[in-house]
């Protein structure tokens, strides 16, 4: 009776194993050219041989029963859990596979540390599971579906996966809906590759490993210990660096696919950790404020109203390379920057296709990302407590409004609870908003978040001649820059000589931005009273690496950490008022020192903070969380402790860790204005 049980279940697994079969020909089918006709080198002959073989040998394995000895049995199950590390690691990046970068740089300590690291927690699943194919097939399933998940991550932002990834989750989520995945000819290897190892599994016979509980308790005791030292001694510290691996800061995709995804990965964990500075403390903290005062408020000073505005995804491509359009994408803007009345530049971001509150951070704060973990967001990880800010100093002055406007979740990013400890009174958002938002591609207009600010601002003029501070972060041009069928979206710019859709529709909505900053800045032309409004945006846009490549003349894949920020980190930034503020170009700085830029413009008075960075740029005018230049022009990694400008870093992290980290022993008359 049992047997008969035995062989029924042993049937319908057959059968949902004949199912998956027949799912992956139905999706071929149904996405042939989508697979098959992408840049890959191969023949589409060659490619549909592949697929078909892959799909057969697994579709075949399925019906094969393995019947050996008992002895025999062992040994094959043992080269079975030692060898499939290897395996899956092959499978694993085949996902995210470049031809000529991966394996690059992939020395044999590299590789043996992603198979190790692969056979650890093979070996956990296997104790956890008490299985050895399950175990086996848990750990297979988790590799190849992170990889598949890190190319999709890249295609949406441009950067992979790394540990600090793991805080912005929710936001990840909410902002995925808004793409389209689709599978390739490598995923489906991948895939295919996966399926024929688990149709494999089933053909050896494999019984549990730990026939007591108290020998299985104990084998979970040695595994957890394993892990723990491996973590300490190969991933916290300098193991990696050390052997070969250089986690490229602008470019992490590069180094995952030229040591592995999962050494890529693990280097980012032990960058993802939030050090005190070496040498802090709080006679440290006041050996350098010492030398700055911050500025007493002057109540009986005039101030211009201030309104700030960070432009998702607001850049100009020029800064890629040269190429030509039917007309120009910023006419309002490109002409604003030469106008008297109008302070602009160049700024560099620490950020590309994504984490828009990190520049959102920069600027409020004037901290820098350089001194936090790599990929970490600070609205969600670090700004727990009230903290000074540009906010909260226009506040001191007696500004009025303090009002932000975000018409998106008001939970992205912690918005919702970091905008107040920033010292913001009122956040409109998607949730809040009473009226009717303006879309475009499901997101609102920035023309929509512009009114909105107008309309604040009126409301808040018709009881008080104070000075207002109104604050946009607007979401018209975020990702993915395709257009589908439903959208209410017109392309109005066209690329000559040149075919990428992605950029066509990114240059577009550029346009669009231009027409509605010229609409906002037209509006305070005829308001009576000053006004001052900075703009600029908070990254470059996720282009795809086929338009990058189009774009650059086949240059953006070669660039070096130095040209990635100077091309692809470059933002434009405006600095207007309605009266004659003297023209003034900035060739370079960076969105850290851009609050201090602007209350420089406005005449207001000075923390300071503030006047330890008008400093500060003399020598380091353009920093990152990257990398850096100083004013001999040569570029820096942040690391370099034979730059000649290490100490003042280290400085700045000390001042930063005082802030944002040690709140109890904050210097508040260095950060904040006297009173």
């Amino acid at each position: 009776m049992k047997e008969l049980k035995n062989k029924g279940r042993q049937r319908w697994r057959d059968y949902i194993c004949l199912f998956v079969s027949f799912l992956f020909v139905l999706y071929f089918g149904i996405n042939y050219k989508s697979i098959i006709y992408n840049s890959h080198t191969l023949g589409n002959g060659i490619k549909i041989l592949v697929l078909a073989g892959l799909w057969a040998i697994g579709t075949v394995l399925i019906f094969v029963k393995l019947e050996v000895k008992e002895k025999t049995g062992r040994i094959i199950n043992i080269l079975y859990v030692f060898l499939s590390p290897c395996f899956i690691f092959l499978n694993m990046e085949a996902a995210t596979f470049a031809m000529g970068k991966s394996f690059s740089g992939l020395n044999k300590s590299l590789l043996l540390f992603n198979i190790c690291f692969i056979l650890i927690l093979e070996l956990i699943c296997i104790v956890l599971t008490n299985r050895i194919r399950l175990g086996t097939d848990i750990c297979a399933f988790i590799c190849v579906m992170f990889n598949i998940a890190n190319y999709f991550v890249y295609e949406f932002r441009g950067t992979p996966i790394i540990a600090s990834d793991i805080a912005t989750i929710s936001t990840a989520a909410e902002v995925a809906s808004s793409y389209e995945i689709k599978f390739n000819w490598y995923h489906l290897v991948t895939l295919l590759l996966l399926f024929d190892f688990f149709m494999f599994g089933r053909v050896i016979k494999c019984k549990p490993v730990f026939s007591k509980k108290k020998f299985r308790l104990c084998g979970i005791i040695v595994m957890a210990i394993i892990s723990v030292v491996g973590v300490k001694q190969f991933i916290l510290t300098d193991y990696l660096d050390n052997h070969g691996l250089k986690l490229s800061l602008f470019n992490p995709m590069r180094s995952y696919r030229t040591y592995g995804s999962i050494a890529g990965f693990s280097r980012s964990i032990h960058y993802s950790i939030l050090k005190k500075p070496e040498g802090y403390s709080l006679e440290k903290v006041e050996e350098i404020t010492s030398k700055y005062e911050s500025d007493t408020v002057d109540k009986t000073k005039e101030h211009p109203n201030v309104i700030v505005v960070i432009n998702e995804a607001f850049s100009d491509l020029k800064d890629l390379g040269d190429f030509e359009t039917n007309e120009d994408y910023m006419p309002f803007v490109h002409g604003l920057m030469n106008d008297r009345n109008c302070v602009s530049g160049t700024t560099y971001a620490s950020i590309v296709g994504g984490q828009t509150a990190n520049t959102e951070y920069e600027f409020l704060t004037g901290n820098s990302l350089a001194f936090l973990p790599t990929g970490a967001v600070a609205f969600q990880l670090f700004v727990k407590d009230a903290m000074p800010s540009l906010v909260t100093q226009l506040q001191d002055e007696g500004y009025m409004g303090s009002t932000a406007i975000h018409l998106h979740r008001a939970s992205n990013y912690r918005r919702d609870r970091t905008y107040p400890l920033l010292g913001f009174k009122d956040f409109y958002n998607y949730d809040t908003v009473t009226t009717p938002i303006e879309k475009l591609r499901h997101y609102a207009t920035d023309a929509g978040s512009y009114q909105r600010i107008i309309e604040d601002f009126e409301s808040y003029k018709k009881d008080s001649d104070d000075p207002y501070l109104g604050y946009v972060m607007t979401v018209q041009n975020h990702s993915p820059f395709i257009s589908r069928g439903d959208d209410n979206y017109k392309q109005t710019i066209s690329l000559k000589d040149m075919k990428a859709e992605d950029v066509e529709t990114y240059l577009s909505l550029i346009k669009l931005s231009d027409d509605a900053f010229k609409d906002l800045v037209e509006y305070f032309k005829n308001v009576d009273e000053p006004t001052v409004i900075f703009m600029t945006g908070d990254h470059q846009p996720r282009i795809n690496d086929a338009s990058m490549n189009a774009l650059t003349k086949g240059q953006y894949k070669n660039w070096n950490d130095e040209e990635m920020m100077r091309h692809r980190y470059a933002i434009p930034f405006v600095i207007w008022a309605n009266y004659d503020i003297g023209g003034q170009k900035v060739e370079q700085t960076s969105m850290n020192y851009l609050q201090t830029r602007l209350m420089e413009t406005t005449g207001g008075e000075l923390t300071g903070f503030q006047k330890y960075q008008q400093d500060l740029q003399k020598e380091i005018p353009v920093l990152t969380g990257n990398g850096y230049v100083g004013s001999d022009g040569k570029f820096y990694e942040l690391n370099d402790e034979t730059s000649p400008y290490y100490s003042l870093l280290q400085d700045y992290s000390i001042l930063q860790y005082n802030d944002l980290v040690d709140t109890k022993n904050r210097d508040n008359d260095f950060f904040n204005l006297q009173k």
